[in-house]
């Protein structure tokens, strides 16, 4: 069984991975422009903090909210932010 911190933590870290697959020009540029697009409709950490107050882990939540969640190590540029700004592969 999931707990919610993993769930948590599983999205912000799934979400930060997005920023890295986008910015390492490394990569196709194929893949690149994918990971771009599905990051526009990822939950960001702002969603993901939003859900967690919606039904709090007492009331049997499905997700912890993220400032209780250890997760920063992880993100090399950060989570996946509303305020995210992606410039589409070249």
């Amino acid at each position: 069984m999931t707990m919610p911190t993993e769930r948590t933590r599983a999205l912000l870290w799934a979400g930060g991975f997005l920023i890295e697959l986008a910015r390492d020009k490394r990569l196709p540029v194929e893949v690149r422009r994918r990971a771009v697009v599905i990051a526009r409709h990822f939950p960001t950490k702002e969603d993901v903090t939003d859900l967690a107050f919606l039904q709090p882990i007492e009331a049997g939540g499905p997700l912890a909210p993220p400032d209780e969640v250890a997760w920063k190590d992880d993100c090399k540029y950060g989570p996946l932010l509303h305020g995210s700004r992606f410039g589409w592969p070249e």
